[in-house]
């Protein structure tokens, strides 16, 4: 690091940038080695953690038992392994994912057997020390089981909607809305997705014959009779009579208007066609603001709902004008399968859709072909209903919670004028003139009147993939009763089980991220809403149908309101209570609370707040590629959740996969991904996944995994035994990582919508500027916990920020943040905000006036094109100008600066301070060394080197300067190191010696080459050179997976062996992981990432040495081995086979070259 920054300029040194890096790494060796002081003593707590790491500071794994394949020696077995392995704890999921049978006994859940295998998972934590948690329902989402009542569950509003012409008595029985479960109306739901499973698995059990369909628990519930008045001249296109025709043969097009969404028609696309159409004709002009489509429901991974193509109109029945392109931003739109879109008022006798046949989801194309099917291309669209209109609120099904829509500025209702709307006035609640069995007498008014039944049933959501026993209805989220309800039964079930170890070793459940769809009523909605919004929402209730009530604007804000109470009640009643239950019982909650992508009507940041231990989650790219921006955001929510609610833990769910194969990644490739999540402040590592193991006798390898996802990181894979060394690593990190408090310079307000959630589809706007980190924050903070203190904004957790960032979507605010924001700023605090244009809530409507005077006040001549700040009491606020501008303003300079030696160079970092340290992680993100200088916002204290591969501590070369230190640095490829800046400092600068490098010898064939018995391989081959497995001729080696020993003798002349000088053995190229013996010493450290090189030097003697390299490979070549035409013998035992015949090998084994170094300091 430090030490080798001065090396690079010795020009006769610097032959190739690898031989740079293997030089630099085993300076690094040198100097940990020498052992020179830097304060570090027997009570320094800090680096005595960090090299030998407690408990809190390991990963977790899950683990997840599937279909019952379990036993008493598999479990003890899994968690002996992650005991020796570093692994502190596990996350038990009872699942299945169409794992057979491949145990004699199935232990299915909640069973005597179950139970008992159960408890000893308890007891066998205890006796090792590990932390047991568990999934809060069977499968992995989201709080459900058999043991919930149809009342008790997730619930969503639905109607009929009667037509009377007033002046007269109504007498009749209402329609009754539809109880059936789905998503919305008459929808059902979509049909179970089931991943293709492979075939002809030897000691599979014969599969039990399917369980007849059991009839579906219903539940119906009245809300209100509501009847409004409808605006003049509105005629229904029913009403007009339309002739439909379709470009799609065979197709009854009545039932594409009968207003059953329950019966899709599948409209195939004709021949020589890449798209099919859908034409409504009417005889005279129809005038039109709005479509609704409903398509046919799908599944999740299963593609988009609403088909891609176009709404269009004609005047001549020829010429077509397009009026909506479908289906929309998927941000918008989601994936929901009715929508409707507003667009400017039209009159035409002819409208159509074009439509296009949904592409395949990419994921499950690829599952399918590795497991050896073709999924044909669709040839049709699904569609089930198509209704143009009068004006409608734009998209209201997504803004009503039906669906799951993200972005809302886009999607403001059109405005219509107040006579096309409905008016407040001719809203009248007739609920007390309904009788129990529908029947309602109700003498109408004139006009023409929609009566609206309004009730709920349910949404149908069960938790997946769940073993059958364990699956039931979502509990009502929305529901405080309903939710302890489940909670109390659940407790008492697992309480039950585990006996003594509940509350011992077993000490929390665990939520996964949000798989349970929307819901968007429960029991007491009402009055919930009127408590927390102010008002009543009864005369608005037809907007949820897409009506527009009292105006567009006043339609919006309403649903709004709506969102934002079903975003309050899941945090508290969910999140909230089931926290509250757990902790009182002795356990806590994990949370990935809500999960990525926004996937349903929540406060992301509220409901982290309030688990014990907020959660994200980050996946495992193919390779070339980076991880999503969507996983990005949800590593920042969690870790910004931690920081404001006062959570020393922020955890992801870690190195998920799919469809990529479980059983590919080294921890070299995975390191980066590890580190990148480290720099957004995730300090406890959670592996996806770790699957029970029912076998211990070494036949069964790899073996039971969770399909396509997931690591399959296991004491099965090819390099469990050296797993402790990837473990150890992230655990230093997590160790530093957990120290003292995040350091970050802004708070970013994310705005008070729901859903709410750190965005991920777009550029943020200002964005944060490059050298400062920052937290996100939501406005239960802002409006709660955020204060002013010597002008920076500051929180209860003692996190405090220089300024406040709103981005220029949140340019609606609600009064009562309006006036939290100007308190700020008359305190002293720095804010960059656009001037709000309105309020987004209907409730701040009476105080418009009070709005206007603060924004006026606050903003003064601010508007984002002129003047761009202004001073208001102790305080300044600011728009249009760049945050970098405004935090130099105040005299703040970057946190961490770095130069760059090329254009692409990439480092993250993170930035801690406890006490009287501050600790810097920084990584390098490019698989490349690079040698740059970096600049730390820190003075009056030396900087050292603690480098989480070794545990070593070093000091470094430094000087300081302007408050700055500056720091040379060296990074190996996906390098990473700690800069800690602790000690008082003897002089304001200081250079350490540099290492001189001498190449000894290259280590050149033959070598021996052992196999281990039964994998295929022969005992011992002869290699003159080193070269991959993969090009050797014997198929036995080509296809080996696992660890193989190379042998060679080799000579060391006393010239080698100097005063002061250390040997260093560099082995080049390892594909994956190589461990060292020299004259029958093995030594400690497991080479696991490049360079591979290790000091031999008290090890090695003068004359004759015999060297042994261990190296081990992954499980993908023996796996495609087996898939030959010509394979004699199944050699991989796996339950799902991710790779073909034709499945490119992975270069594996120890490639050199291998090259003697001697090393002194100078």
């Amino acid at each position: 690091m430090s030490y080798f920054y001065p090396l690079m300029r010795w020009p006769h040194m610097r032959k190739t940038r690898l031989a740079a890096t293997r030089i630099l790494a085993l300076m690094s060796l040198v100097i940990s080695l020498a052992a020179w002081g830097t304060g570090q003593g027997p009570q320094d707590a800090l680096a005595n953690g960090f090299k030998n790491p407690p408990d809190s500071a390991k990963p977790r794994a899950w683990w997840h038992w599937l279909n019952g394949n379990v036993t008493r020696e598999g479990i003890t077995a899994d968690l002996e392994w992650m005991k020796r392995s570093g692994i502190a704890g596990m996350q038990m999921f009872d699942g299945n994912l169409g794992t057979p049978q491949f145990v004699d006994k199935r232990l299915v859940w909640m069973t005597p057997d179950w139970k008992a295998a159960f408890r000893h998972a308890g007891a066998e934590a205890d006796r090792l020390g590990l932390e047991m948690a568990m999934a809060a329902s069977g499968g992995w989402s989201e709080t459900a089981g058999p043991w919930v009542k149809p009342e008790e569950a997730m619930k969503k509003v639905v109607w009929t909607q009667t037509v009377v012409e007033g002046g007269k008595e109504f007498s009749g029985v209402l329609a009754h809305p539809p109880f059936v479960n789905g998503k919305f109306q008459d929808m059902p739901m979509p049909p179970e997705l089931n991943f293709p499973s492979a075939t002809n698995l030897p000691g599979a059990k014969p599969t039990p014959p399917p369980q007849p369909p059991q009839a579906e628990p219903t539940f119906y519930r009245d809300i209100k009779v509501i009847a409004y008045r409808l605006p003049e001249g509105e005629v229904s296109m029913a009403e007009a009579h339309p002739r439909v025709t379709t470009s799609a043969s065979g197709v009854d097009t009545a039932l594409l208007t009968d207003g059953d969404m329950a019966t899709p028609v599948s409209l195939a696309v004709p021949e020589g066609e890449n798209q099919v159409w859908v034409k409504v004709e009417f005889p005279q002009p129809y005038r039109a603001q709005a479509i609704t489509i409903a398509a046919g429901s799908v599944a999740m991974f299963a593609g988009g709902a609403i088909p891609d193509g176009e709404v269009q109109f004609s005047q001549d029945g020829t010429n077509w004008l397009t009026l909506v392109n479908l289906p929309g931003p998927t941000q918008t739109t989601g994936n929901f399968p009715v929508e409707t879109y507003s667009f400017p008022e039209t009159t035409a006798k002819s409208y159509r859709l074009v439509l296009r046949s949904p592409a395949l989801n990419p994921m499950m194309v690829q599952i399918a072909a590795q497991l050896g099917f073709h999924l044909p291309s669709a040839r049709s669209v699904r569609l089930a209903e198509a209704e143009f209109s009068g004006p409608r609120v734009n998209h209201w099904e997504g803004k009503a919670a039906f669906g799951n829509t993200i972005e809302f500025r886009s999607l403001a209702t059109p405005h219509v004028p107040k006579s096309e709307a409905v008016a407040l006035k001719d809203v009248l609640d007739v609920t007390s003139k309904m009788q129990p069995d529908g029947r309602l007498d109700w003498d109408v008014p004139s006009g023409k009147w929609v009566i609206l039944r309004l009730g709920y049933s349910l949404t149908g959501e069960v938790n997946h993939p769940a073993s059958p026993e364990a699956t039931g209805l979502e509990v009502d989220k929305l529901s405080a009763q309903h939710v302890r309800n489940y909670v109390k039964t659940y407790v008492d079930m697992v309480s039950g089980a585990l006996g003594p170890y509940f509350g011992k070793s077993f000490r929390y459940f665990l939520m996964d991220s949000w798989e349970a769809g929307v819901e968007n009523w429960t029991d007491d909605m009402i009055s919930e809403f009127q408590k927390r919004r102010g008002y009543d929402p009864t005369p608005y209730l037809p907007v949820l149908s897409g009506r527009i009530v009292d105006g567009t604007e006043a339609s919006d804000r309403f649903l709004w309101d709506f969102r934002r109470t079903i975003a309050d009640l899941l945090a508290e009643n969910h999140y909230g209570v089931a926290t509250k239950y757990f902790n009182e019982h002795g356990v806590g909650l994990y949370a990935e609370a809500m999960g990525t992508d926004a996937p349903t009507t929540g406060d992301g940041l509220l409901n982290k707040g309030l688990v014990d231990v907020p959660m994200g989650e980050f996946w495992t790219p193919p390779v070339g590629m980076a991880d999503s921006a969507t996983h990005s955001a949800d590593l920042k929510e969690a870790s910004s959740a931690a920081h404001i609610y006062g959570r020393k833990f922020a955890g992801a769910e870690s190195f998920t996969t799919a469809p990529n194969a479980p059983v590919w990644a080294s921890p070299y490739y995975l390191k980066p991904l590890g580190d990148h999540a480290m720099a957004l402040g995730i300090n406890r590592i959670i592996f996806h996944t770790s699957d029970q193991q029912p076998f211990v006798d070494g036949k069964h390898n790899p073996g039971i995994t969770l399909g396509p996802f997931g690591q399959h990181y296991t004491r099965n894979v090819t390099w469990a035994r050296q797993a402790i060394a990837w473990n150890t690593y992230l655990a230093r990190c997590s160790y530093l990582l957990q120290q003292g408090s995040f350091v970050g310079d802004l708070a970013y307000f994310y705005g008070e919508g729901a859903p709410a959630t750190v965005p991920f589809w777009k550029p943020v706007n200002p964005a944060p500027p490059e050298g400062y980190d920052y937290d996100w924050i939501n406005a239960d903070v802002l409006l709660n916990r955020i204060s002013v203190r010597d002008g920076r904004l500051v929180l209860p957790s003692g996190m405090a920020y220089r300024a406040l960032v709103l981005p220029s979507y949140v340019d609606q605010v609600t009064l009562p943040v309006l006036r939290k924001l100007r308190d700020l700023v008359a305190g002293g605090a720095t804010v960059v905000a656009p001037r709000p244009i309105h309020s987004p809530s209907l409730a701040d409507n009476a105080h418009g006036e009070e709005y206007r005077s603060i924004v006026n006040e606050l903003w003064g001549p601010v508007d984002g094109m002129g003047a761009s700040e202004h001073d208001y009491g102790k305080g300044k606020i600011y728009w249009a100008k760049s945050v970098g501008e405004v935090l130099a303003a105040a005299k703040t300079p970057p946190d961490f600066e770095y130069s760059r030696p090329e254009f692409d160079s990439e480092l993250v970092w993170i930035h801690r301070h406890d006490g009287d340290a501050d600790i810097y992680f920084v990584a390098n993100q490019k698989e490349r060394p690079e040698d740059l200088e970096a600049s730390f916002r820190v003075e009056g204290r030396e900087a050292d080197l603690w480098h989480p591969d070794t545990g070593a501590i070093e000091p470094a070369t430094y000087k300081i300067a302007n408050g700055r230190t500056t720091v040379p640095l060296h990074f190996d490829p996906y390098g990473s190191v700690f800069v800690v800046f602790r000690n008082k400092p003897a002089a304001l600068s200081r250079t350490l010696p540099h290492p001189v490098r001498t190449e000894l010898a290259t280590v050149s064939g033959p070598w021996q080459v052992s196999f281990p018995p039964d994998w295929g391989a022969p005992p011992k081959i002869h290699l003159d050179k080193l070269i991959s497995w993969t090009d050797y001729p014997e198929d036995g080696v080509k296809y080996f997976s696992g660890t193989a020993t190379y042998t060679k003798d080799i000579e060391a002349p006393r010239g080698w062996f100097k005063p002061g000088e250390k040997l260093f053995l560099d082995l080049g190229g390892v594909k994956e992981i190589a461990e060292v013996t020299v004259n029958g010493r093995g030594l400690d450290e497991i080479l696991w990432k490049a360079p591979f090189q290790i000091d031999v030097t008290s090890v090695l003697k003068p004359g004759v040495n015999r060297i042994q390299i261990q190296v081990t490979n992954l499980w993908p070549n023996r796996i495609i081995g087996d898939q030959k035409p010509n394979a004699k013998k199944q050699y991989a035992w796996l339950d799902y086979r991710p790779f073909r015949a034709d499945t490119p090998l992975l270069e594996s084994g120890l490639l050199g070259p291998i090259r003697m170094v001697g090393v002194t300091m100078h």
